[in-house]
């Protein structure tokens, strides 16, 4: 059976938040393959499932247990096979990851392992995510990030001529990549002292480390945008002359795919990346893009392009022709057909599967947690409705308070009350007397 539409349940998708515009969205359209959204208004749909050749749930929509065990129920009973498609190593976030502090993920990861464990095809973009989880589902396929020359443009390399305000080294990210930008933060001090008046450094997203933000030499550009298209669109407004892509040495960032790469060379601006699989799969040091390990290393690779313009030409050429040669995602798409006909092969079969005790294992403590869990969310809103019910009631008392402060002190001010008050005084002397 030819694949014709695939319906897919990720949160990501309704706001084409990168993880859904990259792995579901940008292939699929270029596949001329029909795309479902799995959702509506926030809400599973799992009857849905029905209008597709092949199921895909992404990343943390197992969290909503009772919604991801409904479309996998139909998903069976209908011999759909289930996708399921995951870009991060969350399983593993460092002690030190925001997200791992802030417990983003922590309600999801559970669900999310018992997805890994009972899909049909796992979907991962790095070999290196595969190699850590292919224990866990031996039907496991790469599918790495590419880049969507539909979307960005690959902006010729030129020498840009920065005498009166300087070279600008930037860096783009969101928040949870504080903890690699921190890692070179001494390096970047480094050269701004060395070069006060040649150097100006410009962060996208995340905040510049502490050490950096008080200094005339750099500036911050905050930015809150969900959709991938919107995000590439006004990124490529932006300038610079040198990037940098900071990784800190974890097995989390090594199953990372390399797409800041694309990001950075669509704009014509070289490089220097960590020395991490990640970049290390596409970056041919010296050539299309610096590697550095070491906090030395780092400062001999940014300075090396601060100094040489036609360097930073070259390497910014170089870098756009390895874009041209492997990773356009109109060249690779044949990939991606590939993998999901193969899932729809699977789903024609009627994949064996023989009972899993430690699966129906996982899948009870699942169930359970989500009951308890929903059972807390209850006792939260009501909590909070109790709260906004009692704030209401002391501000309205508070403004009845306000109003009899206010005319009381209108009473006592006006005129009536000053010329009764020596009478008020003889009233009370007498009330004294007759007292004793």
């Amino acid at each position: 059976m030819k694949l014709e539409a695939v319906v897919c349940y990720s949160l990501s998708f309704p706001d084409q938040e990168p993880m859904a515009y990259l792995r579901l969205i940008a292939p699929f359209r270029q596949a001329g393959i029909r795309l479902i959204d799995g959702l509506q208004n926030g809400r599973a749909i799992p009857d849905r499932v029905i209008e597709g050749d092949v199921v895909i749930i992404q990343r943390q929509f197992p969290q909503r247990f009772d919604e991801y065990q409904e479309v996998v129920r139909i998903a069976r009973q209908e011999q759909k096979p289930v996708v399921f498609d995951l870009d991060d190593l969350l399983f593993f976030l460092p002690e030190d990851h925001p997200d791992r502090i802030e417990h983003g993920f922590a309600p999801a990861l559970l669900p999310m392992f018992q997805a890994l464990l009972e899909a049909d095809v796992v979907t991962v973009s790095t070999h290196r995510l595969r190699d850590v989880l292919i224990q866990y589902n031996e039907r496991m396929v790469v599918l790495p990030n590419y880049f969507d020359d539909t979307l960005w443009d690959l902006e010729p390399p030129h020498p840009k001529n920065r005498r009166e305000e300087g070279l600008i080294i930037g860096y783009m990210g969101t928040n949870s990549h504080k903890p690699d930008l921190e890692h070179i933060a001494s390096v970047l001090l480094d050269l701004i002292e060395r070069f006060p008046k040649n150097i100006l450094m410009s962060f996208w997203g995340t905040p510049p480390p502490s050490v950096l933000r008080s200094l005339p030499q750099v500036q911050w550009i905050p930015f809150g945008i969900r959709s991938y298209p919107e995000f590439a669109t006004w990124f490529q407004t932006q300038s610079a002359d040198i990037f940098v892509a900071p990784l800190v040495d974890n097995l989390f960032n090594r199953c990372k795919s390399p797409l800041k790469f694309f990001e950075y060379s669509a704009l014509g601006v070289p490089g220097v990346f960590s020395r991490l699989d990640p970049y290390e799969s596409v970056v041919r040091h010296g050539h299309n893009g610096f590697l550095a390990a070491t906090l030395s290393e780092w400062e001999e690779c940014i300075r090396s392009l601060v100094e040489d313009e036609s360097l930073r030409v070259r390497i910014a050429a170089e870098a756009q022709a390895t874009i041209k040669e492997n990773w356009l995602l109109s060249q690779n798409i044949s990939r991606w057909i590939e993998t999901f006909q193969t899932a729809v092969r699977i789903g024609e079969k009627g994949p064996a599967r023989e009972r899993n005790p430690e699966l129906e294992l996982l899948s009870s403590i699942n169930q359970q947690l989500f009951e308890a869990f929903q059972a807390l969310t209850a006792q939260v809103t009501e909590q909070h409705q109790t709260i906004q019910a009692l704030t209401a009631q002391v501000t309205e008392q508070h403004q009845t308070i306000q109003r009899l402060e206010s005319e009381i002190l209108g009473y006592v001010l006006s005129r009536s009350w000053r010329m009764t008050r020596p009478f008020r005084i003889i009233a009370r002397m007498l009330e004294g007397r007759g007292r004793r």
